[in-house]
């Protein structure tokens, strides 16, 4: 098998790979044998179909599957070996000739491929980045309570010869309140109530600050990257061949989504290298535990069982797209506080009116 690519130009080469009868011979040899000895033919016994004749209807079916086995592997084995950042897959070159299996023996395939551009994604010390402290007030304590009050409130039904509607009536701020919000540890008094409330919200804007960080640390790292010249139009062609039901309208309209998706996921797989940054299996459960958690706080249970979490969790990460999205969550996660050691934090706090306005 003799490989060659072309010089790269534009982040673009071609790639050929001629493959002599030598290459392919005893595997085409050795599937044929297989086939005879399973062949069932009216005329003939099991196995014994003439090898002309076994050839004559397989041959050429055979020869295509080892053709493209031997294709694959050597296009691979020539991006390991060449340690090529390519992007996408390999695309069957235009000005490739018809393969002729028929009066042919030696066979050319020219594929035209496209590598990463060389960038910088790492962040410095002369980057400056905000991180918000959303401050937390006696008003916002007490719509909560509020909010806990109506839901474990009494329901009223509606009384049509009183002409009164259906309500929920709150109920007192108490023990009884205390304990339906947490648990068996539930606090002993209405302060140390308001304080754990207080504590809860502390909490709940504190990943609403962080996500707001990571959307800050993500615009600056992809700014270094907007001048970074990347093949379109092979990213395009590669975008339509392997999504037959997209057209080249709806491409168009999504393609500098597109590509911005592939530019934050190369800056992540460098930054993962730079910072050290792996992935341990107890924090992907771990991570799945928290979100279930706060899944469960949603709805005013504040206090589950571990276990419970635990199996929400193993639930949640047997499903493929949510364990990716758990993993690719995580990878963010650390490439973020990475950063926290690396530029200038400014740190601000603010209302949650302003906070808010910040994705306005």
């Amino acid at each position: 098998m003799k490989i060659e690519q072309s010089e790269l130009k534009d982040l673009k080469a071609v790639v050929s790979i001629t493959i002599e009868p030598a290459d392919y011979q005893d595997e085409v040899a050795k599937q044929l044998k297989e086939v005879r000895h399973k062949a069932q033919m009216p005329g003939f016994r099991p196995g014994m179909v003439p090898a002309g004749l076994v050839k004559k209807m397989y041959g050429k079916g055979i020869l295509a599957d080892v053709l493209n086995k031997k294709v694959g592997e050597g296009l691979q084995k020539h991006i390991e070996d060449n340690k090529l950042a390519i992007l996408g897959d390999p695309l069957p070159n235009d000005e490739q000739g018809k393969i002729d299996l028929d009066h042919e023996d030696t066979f050319t395939f020219a594929f035209d491929i496209a590598v990463a551009p060389e960038f910088d994604a790492k962040l410095t010390a002369k980057n400056k980045l905000p991180e918000y402290t959303i401050e937390v007030t006696d008003e916002m304590v007490n719509k909560q309570v509020e909010a806990y009050a109506n839901r474990f409130g009494e329901y009223i039904p509606e009384d049509k010869e009183k002409g009164t509607k259906a309500e929920v009536k709150p109920c007192a701020v108490d023990a009884e309140l205390f304990a339906k919000v947490y648990g068996t540890d539930a606090p002993k008094d209405e302060k140390a109530f308001r304080a754990r409330v207080k504590e809860d919200i502390v909490r709940s804007l504190s990943e609403e600050t962080k996500y707001r960080f990571g959307i800050d640390a993500k615009a600056a790292i992809l700014k270094k990257m907007e001048k970074v010249e990347f093949p379109v139009d092979f990213l395009k062609r590669w975008v339509l061949a392997t999504n037959e039901k997209m057209t080249a309208e709806e491409l168009e309209k999504d393609f500098d989504k597109m590509l911005e998706e592939l530019k934050w996921h190369l800056a992540k797989d460098q930054l993962m290298k730079e910072y050290n940054i792996d992935i341990k299996p107890e924090e992907v459960n771990e991570f799945a535990k928290r979100i279930a958690k706060m899944q469960f706080m949603q709805y005013g249970l504040m206090n589950v069982e571990d276990e419970m979490l635990n199996n929400y969790a193993q639930e949640m990460l047997k499903n493929e797209n949510q364990l990716r999205g758990i993993v690719e969550r995580l990878v963010e996660d650390k490439i973020y506080e990475a950063l926290k050691g690396i530029v200038k934090v400014e740190a601000k706090t603010v209302s949650q009116e302003d906070f808010d306005k910040l994705f306005k």
